[in-house]
């Protein structure tokens, strides 16, 4: 698997939109997963993986998901 990452920062000018794209979104499911999961035992960090986990598994307005496009379920 040929998966490349690139980091880029969050006012860098060629990443705007797409930061604020998923901006809103992922601090709302943040904010929901803090709050159902504020008596367990879980740090930070694994709560914004699941918010990250739940943007990504949500379908965008053309109905496509993210994570099925990335393991080859849709052609």
């Amino acid at each position: 698997m040929t998966i490349r990452i690139k980091e880029v920062l969050i006012e860098a000018h060629n990443s705007i939109r797409l930061v604020e794209r998923y901006y809103t979104p992922l601090c709302r499911l943040y904010e929901i997963i803090c709050k159902k999961l504020k008596d367990e035992n879980i740090d930070k960090e694994m709560k914004l993986q699941m918010a990250i986990k739940a943007v990504n598994d949500t379908a965008s307005p053309n109905s496509l998901v993210p994570t099925l496009l990335v393991f080859g379920t849709y052609l």
